[in-house]
């Protein structure tokens, strides 16, 4: 303990009624406590101890659970030309096997990613790949006991958006997708 310090501490203790031998026992502990608090808790071997080694895990299990919600929620607005698109995908798969009637969203969001496609101009393959996955999805809602007709208005919408502005081989692939829907 400094001098300055241990000044202090005697001129305290003092006006606190100790004694000056009550003063002299107190002010070697007052320094080890001192000690104390600025060194880092050490186990019996004299490593300084850290978390303990079971919440080690959980903490990376909760970081590596977070980052992952993180990349499915930010996957969830890419188009199909993303490299995250397999991402959503794979999460809109996991949600309609949990809550069939999500189909109708995946469905809607498949419509409204080939206008956004087509908009874009991206690739013909990519676009035609995005409308067969909308069919499939389109497909399998309509065989719902759930299916909604706003739903298909909604797609049929988006669609015919994005014939109007699709080459030639593009807007009769949409105009087949719609005809089959239709009579199915």
């Amino acid at each position: 303990m400094k001098a300055a310090a241990q000044r202090q501490l005697t001129q305290e203790l003092n006006q606190a009624g100790a004694s000056p031998t009550e003063v002299q026992s107190l002010l070697p502990i007052a320094a080890s406590l001192s000690q104390l608090a600025t060194r880092p808790a050490t186990t019996a071997a004299g490593r300084v101890r850290r978390w303990p080694q079971a919440v080690r895990p959980v903490g990376w299990i909760t970081v590596g659970v977070a980052l992952g919600m993180f990349v499915v929620l930010i996957s969830q607005a890419v188009l199909p030309s993303s490299w995250l698109f397999p991402i959503q995908k794979m999460s809109d798969s996991v949600a309609v096997s949990l809550h069939a009637p999500y189909r109708a969203t995946v469905m809607m969001k498949r419509a409204q990613q080939v206008n956004q496609l087509v908009a874009a101009h991206a690739s013909s393959h990519q676009i035609l790949t995005t409308l067969a996955d909308y069919s499939h999805q389109a497909s399998a809602y309509k065989a719902t006991a759930d299916a909604h007709y706003a739903a298909f208005i909604y797609c049929q919408a988006n669609l015919q958006q994005a014939a109007s502005t699709a080459s030639p081989s593009i807007r009769q692939a949409i105009a087949a997708s719609l005809q089959s829907l239709e009579t199915t």
